[in-house]
């Protein structure tokens, strides 16, 4: 008999099929999606620049990134070891090597969540925030911009 928990698909492109296996002490939920929009959504929301460390047709190597292949990364603000690329060749490179995109469930990206079902717009910023913190079960929790690269 199969155990593995049910795949169950959000409407804002994660899966969280691994997020029982893969679940922190803390509660949070590891979240996991291959859709363009969330990730630029979420590389926006953390002013992350698509790059790389290897050589390829727009460029040099610049950094020896050993992850079998798929050699894609992210820039932050003050943290910028790789050569930013386009995104075209990000999901182009993403596509080629079958990757998802994996993080940790954050306070920041639930309260977007939650301000999106709200219909945006202004004066529930801190209720966001706090029905987030509240869902997570961790008060402050997830302050970091976590992310990996899995083989789907």
């Amino acid at each position: 008999m199969d155990n593995t928990p049910p795949r169950s698909a959000q409407p804002h492109g994660f899966s969280t099929e691994a997020a029982d296996r893969l679940r922190a002490p803390s509660g949070t939920r590891t979240l996991i999606t291959t859709d363009r929009d969330t990730i630029q959504r979420w590389a926006a929301r953390h002013s992350a620049v698509p790059a790389t460390g290897e050589a390829t047709a727009s460029g040099p190597a610049t950094v020896n990134v050993n992850d079998g292949g798929a050699g894609i990364r992210f820039n932050f603000p003050g943290m910028s070891p790789f050569r930013p690329i386009t995104w075209d060749e990000w999901f182009g490179n993403f596509e080629t090597h079958q990757l998802a995109f994996a993080i940790d469930e954050e306070t920041a990206d639930r309260a977007y969540e939650i301000w999106q079902a709200h219909g945006g717009g202004d004066g529930h910023d801190r209720e966001d925030w706090l029905e987030a913190q509240h869902q997570l079960g961790v008060p402050g929790a997830g302050q970091s911009a976590r992310y990996r690269l899995v083989k789907r």
